[in-house]
């Protein structure tokens, strides 16, 4: 019994001893952490010998470049090796729309690109060997007249870039940047019709039924002294409210809003479809109408920034139509239900004549709103309210 004993603690032993082995052979060894450890370090220490010696960048003449004009700028480069051989520098300008989102109804995704500008121009001669130190070459491209201002939404966007590229003698030398430019598209009054110049009253009627019994009504009236603007102008409005009803108007207020249109089309099916996406930028509290009272908000102004895009119609010029449109709405709304819309026209500029230009100044100077002859326009005909 005790031989058994002893036979089977000697076999136990022997098993453990050989798990003991196996799970030591498993291990790595220190040459294997060695190997690791100098293939990350012998990377880093190459990369440190091919570090780059030429830096590129552009400074532009103005933060924004309007549409039909010059694009100038200058590239800076700041070279670090005094052998240093150009042999090519270039800067390739490019203006893409793109538009696209998924629906979430039939999971089809939608995408649109559009090329709008595209340009390249050489900065200097082919093997210009140049010394160390900062360098700049100037650039001067043509922006296109119809092409549309840049923008960001989330359903699309428009951008313009410039891509400065620069092939030398050495992989160190050579490098390329990306700088993104502001375009903004080309309009000015002499494009819109002559009686969107002219004052207005916007008139509209709102109907409150209860139960098919007539619960009263409120007619309102927006007078504007033209309906274009240009960016950074202000609007002066006036607005009207009879409150004809039982219930107060609570919440009135004039906004200034932004609608952007985008077409896409289908990946597959080849199939376009639109997406409205509406961005307020200005809201005038005017206060509260009592019922069965009459209010005057005089001089309610709102300004038009002037970073935001103009008017961008669909087929401006006849051609092909815009994946992106962008249009201006002044709004008034009030509680319970109340919202009516004027369209405006939001021009990058006045007039394009510089004398044209300074008598309208003059002109909106001395004119008196009292006296002004105003075209009566009906906003919405037979708009009917039901609670």
């Amino acid at each position: 019994m005790d031989s058994s004993f002893s036979a089977n603690t000697h076999r136990q032993a022997m098993s453990n001893k050989r798990k003991t082995v196996t799970f030591d052979q498993r291990r790595p060894s220190i040459g294997h952490f060695l190997k690791q450890f100098a293939a990350n370090i012998i990377p880093i220490a190459l990369s440190h010998k091919l570090m780059p010696t030429t830096q590129l960048n552009v400074v532009v003449s103005q933060p924004r470049v309007l549409a039909g004009e010059f694009l100038n700028a200058r590239v800076l480069l700041d070279s670090a090796d005094p052998d240093t051989v150009i042999h090519s520098l270039t800067a390739e300008i490019k203006g893409v729309g793109r538009t696209g989102w998924v629906n979430i109804h039939t999971d089809k995704i939608f995408e649109t690109e559009k090329l709008y500008f595209h340009s390249q121009v050489a900065l200097c001669p082919p093997d210009t060997p140049i010394p160390a130190g900062k360098h700049q070459f100037p650039l001067q491209v043509m922006i296109p007249e119809n092409v549309p201002s840049s923008y960001e939404s989330q359903f699309g966007s428009v951008r313009y870039q410039i891509k400065v590229v620069l092939t030398a003698n050495t992989d160190q030398a050579s490098c390329s940047e990306v700088f993104p430019i502001v375009v903004l598209a080309r309009s000015f009054f002499d494009q819109v019709p002559v009686n969107i110049l002219s004052p207005i009253d916007f008139r509209d009627e709102i109907d409150f039924t209860c139960c098919t019994l007539p619960f009263g009504c409120v007619s309102l009236m927006v007078s504007l002294p033209r309906t274009a603007f240009r960016l950074g102008e202000t609007i002066e409005a006036q607005v009207t409210v009879n409150n004809r009803t039982r219930k107060a108007l609570k919440d009135c207020a004039l906004q200034l809003a932004m609608k952007t249109q985008f077409e896409a089309m289908s990946r597959y099916e080849h199939v376009n479809e639109k997406k409205l996406n509406e961005h307020l930028i200005e809201t005038v509290p005017l206060g509260k109408v009592k019922a069965r009272h009459k209010e005057v908000f005089a001089k309610c102004i709102v300004r038009v920034p002037e970073g935001v895009p103009p008017t961008q119609n669909y087929n401006r010029d006849g051609g092909d139509t815009a994946i992106i449109a962008i249009h201006y709405v002044l709004k008034f709304t009030a509680l319970p239900g109340i919202e009516c819309e004027i369209p405006l026209i939001v021009t990058s500029m006045g007039y394009a004549d510089t004398g044209k230009q300074a008598a309208f100044v003059i002109h909106n100077a001395r004119k008196s709103p009292s006296k002004q002859q105003r075209t009566t326009r009906t906003m919405i005909e037979g708009k009917t309210l039901y609670q």
